[in-house]
């Protein structure tokens, strides 16, 4: 397909323009009221399945190419369908707001060859749609690749009680800076920028009147860069989960590593159960402290399972163990080896003194 998509590349591409208002907390998509979190259409280009899409495109680009005027009409109905339901679009277009519809319905008043005739003469739609194929794989390749990279550095070490990595840090550990000023998130001479127009006008919010951005987007490139961009500078940032490798929104505040969409292979939990479990499993795994916090609190829950302790002194307990315990990981997380023995003697016999 390759090939073929490149041969209705050629040329000057017609401009395809949308435009978007971006505020404080949310943005809209043209008229449409309904308001997006930022980052959010970004996390749904990096999780669609566009192989029906590209589909269809190669069907309507064959018969484009062969002139098969007996079946650009169905060709172009079905590309049009699967366009519609990739994420930005589909909150564009709808059957009621379909420009091929009502072109059909138009001129198949004088008859549907004339309809085809004309869609067979089209030069605007085979470069318009194939330049969306071509951003979205981009996206989906380059854009995903930066996302990685960044998060690969919120994830090696964190301990609990450290702070958040910031976003800009997390750019700038991952050596990632270079890129930021090029659409293509690329690190280049003459980095590419996206092509908008800005105004500035008044939106009636949730919150009264707001002073917002409207910017006129020419390629489904440039929205993502933009989009992802202000995200970030708001602490929005797609991330991919470490247990089923979908991509979800983090938003301001948040640091998870984990989605919370049922985890593969399972009814009930989500990937961020398993994941809690798993990050407890490896943390018990690689710290002495906690190991010893473990077996004391198993060995005095199956007291109170034998009925040699109550409930409530059980509970006393593991309120105390957990002062001791935290107290303890301080301590140890800053000594050397050997005072670290002395610690864990004393976190013993004061776990058994309970």
């Amino acid at each position: 397909m390759g090939m073929l998509r490149d041969s209705f590349l050629r040329g000057p591409l017609t401009i395809f323009r949308t435009h978007a208002y971006f505020g404080n907390e949310k943005y809209w998509i043209e008229d449409i009221s309904s308001p997006i979190s930022y980052g959010e259409i970004l996390t749904q280009i990096l999780s669609c399945d566009i192989a029906d899409y590209k589909r269809a495109l190669h069907h309507y680009l064959r018969c484009m190419e062969k002139q098969e005027a007996d079946s650009i009409v169905q060709a172009q109905e079905a590309l049009f369908s699967e366009f519609c339901k990739l994420p930005l679009y589909n909150r564009i277009y709808t059957e009621k707001q379909n420009p091929y519809r009502s072109m059909k319905a138009l001129y198949e008043e004088e008859g549907a060859s004339e309809f085809a005739a004309l869609l067979l003469k089209d030069s605007f739609s085979p470069r318009r749609y194939c330049q969306v194929l071509e951003d979205l794989e981009f996206i989906r390749d380059r854009y995903a690749s930066f996302l990685r990279q960044m998060q690969s550095t919120q994830n090696s070490g964190k301990k609990k009680g450290q702070r958040k990595i910031p976003l800009a840090e997390q750019i700038s550990k991952a050596e990632l800076r270079n890129l930021l000023g090029n659409m293509n998130l690329e690190e280049t001479v003459d980095p590419t920028a996206p092509s908008v127009t800005v105004q500035y006008v008044l939106r009636t919010t949730d919150a009264g009147e707001e002073i917002v951005e409207k910017l006129y987007f020419d390629r489904l490139l440039a929205f993502a860069y933009i989009e992802l961009m202000r995200g970030m500078q708001k602490g929005f940032v797609p991330k991919c989960c470490l247990n089923c490798g979908r991509w979800f929104l983090q938003t301001p505040g948040m640091s998870f590593a984990y989605c919370d969409q049922i985890a593969p292979g399972e009814t009930e939990k989500t990937c961020r159960d398993i994941g809690a479990v798993a990050s407890f499993q490896e943390k018990v795994r690689s710290n002495e402290v906690w190991q010893i916090h473990q077996r004391a609190y198993k060995k005095y829950y199956a007291r109170v399972l034998k009925k040699n302790m109550t409930k409530d002194d059980f509970l006393l307990w593991a309120r105390d163990a957990e002062k001791l315990r935290d107290e303890a990981l301080k301590q140890y997380e800053v000594v050397d080896d050997g005072q670290r023995r002395w610690i864990i003697h004393k976190f013993t016999q004061d776990l058994n003194m309970k």
